[in-house]
C-alpha cells in the first residue's frame, strides 16, 4: 500500500466529538488518555490514527459558547481540519461565524438556520464564501421512498424535502452536505445509502455519509456505492469498539480510493 493510497482512505473518515460545556459530552474509550472528556486529547489520538478533518458538533447554545475560540485555536495545533456546528447548525450572524473562522474552524456547519433563517445563511454564504459552511441535513423517512428535514439536532420536524434543502445547499455553493440519517442513528446497520445518493444528486456537492456506522464494512460501502466521498464516524470509535487506525486499514484492503 502506497503512502498516498493509504492517505486518501483516512482523508474520507472523519470522527466527530460532542462537545458541552467545552468537554466531550461522553468518556472517550480511547486507550492511553489521561482524561477521557478533554477534547483536545481526544482529537490529537484521532491524529495519530491517522484522521485528517474533525467534526466538532457542539451542543451549547451560542450564548453559552464563550470557550469554544480557545477550544478551536488548541484544536487547530493538531493539525485537523475542523468542521464546527453549533447549536445544531444554527448561525447567528456573519459576524460570528467569522469568529469561529478565525479562531480555527475550516469550515461552519448549517443545518436548524436553512430551515428557519434561510436569508440569513444565503447572506452568510455571500459574505463569507459558500465554501466556508457545511451544509446538514438531519433526514427521516417519509415512508414514501423520500426524506423529510428534521432540525434541533432531530428533535423538530419541518415538512420539508430533504432533497429541496439540498440543492438550495448546491445553489449557495457550499463546501459539502452532511446527510445525516436520523433513523440509521445508533442502529449499526450501515449508512442509508439511498439518501447519500439522492442528496448527492441534487446538490451537486461532494456529500459526507453520516448516520449507522457499525463496522469497515459500512464505510467502504458508504464510499464506493452510495455516492459520498466522506464517512462521519462516531460512536464507533468514541466509544473505542473499534479505532480510527484499524479501520482504515480495513479500508485500504479493500482496494484504492477512486480518484476526485
Amino acid at each position: 500500500m502506497t503512502p498516498r493510497a493509504r492517505s486518501r482512505w483516512y482523508e474520507a473518515v472523519i470522527p466527530c466529538v460532542d462537545v458541552a460545556g467545552g468537554m466531550a459530552t461522553e468518556p472517550a474509550g480511547h486507550p492511553g488518555l489521561s482524561d477521557r472528556r478533554d477534547v483536545v486529547e481526544i482529537a490529537g489520538g484521532y491524529t495519530r490514527d491517522g484522521a485528517t478533518t474533525l467534526f466538532l458538533d457542539v451542543v451549547d447554545p451560542w450564548d453559552d459558547v464563550g470557550y469554544l475560540p480557545d477550544l478551536l485555536r488548541a484544536l487547530d495545533r493538531t493539525g485537523l481540519a475542523l468542521l464546527v456546528s453549533v447549536q445544531q447548525g444554527v448561525l447567528t450572524s456573519p459576524a460570528a461565524c467569522r469568529a469561529l473562522l478565525a479562531a480555527g474552524a475550516a469550515k461552519v456547519a448549517v443545518s436548524t438556520s436553512m430551515a428557519e433563517e434561510p436569508d440569513l445563511v444565503a447572506a452568510t454564504a455571500a459574505e463569507l464564501g459558500g465554501h466556508r459552511l457545511l451544509g446538514v441535513l438531519n433526514c427521516a423517512s417519509d415512508g414514501e421512498g423520500g426524506w423529510h428535514v428534521l432540525v434541533h439536532g432531530g428533535a423538530t420536524s419541518t415538512g420539508l424535502r430533504a432533497t429541496e434543502v439540498a440543492r438550495r445547499y448546491g445553489d449557495l455553493g457550499l463546501a459539502a452536505v452532511l446527510a445525516n440519517s436520523v433513523d440509521r442513528e445508533g442502529t449499526s446497520a450501515g449508512y442509508d445509502l439511498a439518501l447519500t445518493e439522492a442528496v448527492a444528486r441534487a446538490s451537486g456537492l461532494p456529500v459526507v455519509a453520516s448516520g449507522g456506522a457499525g463496522e469497515a464494512g459500512h464505510l467502504a460501502a458508504a464510499l464506493a456505492a452510495g455516492s459520498a466521498s466522506s464517512v462521519l464516524v462516531n460512536k464507533l470509535v468514541h466509544s473505542g469498539r473499534a479505532s480510527l487506525a484499524s479501520l482504515g486499514a480495513e479500508l485500504a484492503a479493500t482496494g484504492p480510493v477512486e480518484e476526485d
